[in-house]
């Protein structure tokens, strides 16, 4: 199992690496296509457009029947208001006699005789890419050919080298790039995506080992979980002797919880109840109540009542001792004498159990409360053992406040009345019976609300040794219940 989560452990990192490689490429390409495009296919595009424009301003000096370059400032100024937003300026001039017409405030000076010299021989135009306030503008000087058409007029004589004439167009880049709007949004969107992608692996990467570690938690508290449950006696309706017939559920709010119940008899001692209440819940809580488990369980607390008082006063100190002050312990502990019918009890703090009396002019409750504070606040408290008579048919149920007090959506509390109602109408019923009877009334009254403090609830029924020799009356009860 260990080496199949390795493997697996192996197998997401190469996943992740490998997304994070992606994004990686992914932004690289998307980052170097969108500058392609305005360094290259956008530079392209206006340098056509600079072609365009001088196309259309040869056409309209043909069609004004304009063969003098002087004359062309009225077409100049035509062609810049047909494009505002693309053409910044336009210049004729010449080698020798400089600028001749122009249209719009160039912020460039003209070329150089020599560089114009240079173009000629080269036969190429000159590109050049300026910044001004309005935004980049390409600058592009090409020899101006005009020629009349066939027909018409006859075209001007080739010009003397010194009399070459040349257009100049300036045409804004941001006016262009509108063309390529859709493309720019896609790269954009490109661009985001795979920052998206690698943002997400990264982060995944980071949160990975976090993610290990908590599932191994998860798994740690499910065992411990496991452990919790199997050191309880069987929730299930059981039988353990002619003397003792219990059911118990017991529903953690977290994983694990910080109740814990226990019936048991060592060698011939009587029989053993317990029923306790650690504060808070969760990992803390359960680890307090594996140590109280194991110390209840080690005590010879049930060979007399003295030895009971001893050892709650013992169990109070090692907690004070042992625990931050904000832990404390309320501890229903007693045990059953079968041959006499008496219930020994020592109550530290806990919601008193409740028995219930089949018998004396019908179901009666008694409230098991004699004892003393909670474990673990106060290292010199006393805690005093109470005794109370069984009688055949009697129930005890005792329970945590995650029980009595659960709250419905109303902030109205289970109660204690509830839990003896529902056990004096169902007293002649088994344990297991009166138990679910329990459960089901209580999450019916929470209705959607949830549970927010462990449940623990233990039914009993006691049996004296008398009733089982045919003694079906009971006898008196005694009981030291202040």
């Amino acid at each position: 199992m260990k080496r199949g989560a390795g493997y697996s452990q192996i197998w997401v990192k190469v996943a992740i690496s490998s997304g994070i490689l992606l994004g990686l490429v992914l932004l690289v390409q998307t980052i170097a296509t969108y500058f392609f495009v305005y360094d290259k296919i956008v530079r392209d595009e206006a340098a056509r457009e600079v072609e365009r424009k001088e196309a259309a301003l040869l056409r309209s000096a043909v069609t004004a029947k304009v063969t003098d370059v002087h004359q062309f400032g009225p077409l100049l100024s035509e062609l810049q208001r047909e494009s505002p937003k693309q053409v910044a300026w336009i210049r004729i001039f010449s080698m020798s006699s400089g600028v001749i017409a122009a249209v719009g405030e160039p912020v460039v000076a003209l070329p150089t005789p020599d560089q114009l010299k240079q173009q000629l021989q080269m036969h190429q135009s000159r590109r050049e890419m300026v910044k001004s306030p309005a935004g980049n503008i390409l600058v592009v000087d090409s020899r101006l050919r005009f020629f009349g058409r066939p027909g018409e007029f006859p075209p001007p004589p080739p010009p003397r080298e010194g009399d070459a004439m040349f257009s100049e167009i300036a045409i804004y880049v941001d006016g262009v790039t509108v063309n390529f709007s859709a493309l720019r949004q896609n790269l954009i969107v490109g661009c985001l995506a795979a920052l998206a992608l690698l943002v997400s692996m990264v982060l995944i990467g980071l949160l990975f080992s976090r993610y290990i570690q908590a599932r191994q938690l998860e798994q740690q508290l499910e065992l411990a979980r496991r452990v919790q449950t199997d050191l309880l006696p069987a929730a299930q309706s059981t039988k353990t002797s002619e003397n003792l017939e219990f059911a118990a559920a017991f529903l953690p709010a977290a994983t694990v919880g910080g109740d814990f119940y226990d019936i048991f008899t060592v060698e011939d001692a009587p029989i053993s109840i317990v029923l306790g209440d650690v504060s808070g819940k969760g990992i803390s809580a359960a680890l307090l109540v594996g140590v109280l488990h194991g110390a209840i369980r080690s005590m010879r607390w049930t060979r007399s009542a003295v030895d009971q008082e001893e050892a709650t006063r013992w169990l109070n100190r090692f907690l004070c001792e042992k625990t931050a002050r904000e832990k404390f312990v309320s501890l229903f502990w007693a045990y059953f004498l079968p041959e006499t019918g008496m219930l020994q009890y020592v109550n530290a703090g806990h919601l008193p159990p409740l028995l219930v009396r089949a018998y004396g002019g019908g179901p009666t409750v008694e409230r098991l409360e004699t004892g003393g504070p909670v474990l673990g606040l106060l290292p010199l408290a006393q805690y005093c053992s109470g005794v109370t008579q069984v009688d055949a048919g009697d129930v005890l149920v005792v329970f945590s406040d995650g029980v009595a007090e659960a709250a419905n959506a109303n902030d109205e509390e289970f109660g204690e009345s509830r839990i003896a109602e529902i056990v004096r109408r169902n007293i002649a019923r088994s344990p297991q019976e009166i138990c679910d009877a329990i459960v089901q009334e209580m999450k019916h009254f929470l209705g959607a609300m949830k549970a927010h403090d462990d449940q623990t609830l233990l039914v009993v029924r006691l049996v004296p040794a008398r009733s089982m020799k045919g003694e079906t009356e009971p006898s008196e009860s005694v009981s030291l219940v202040s």
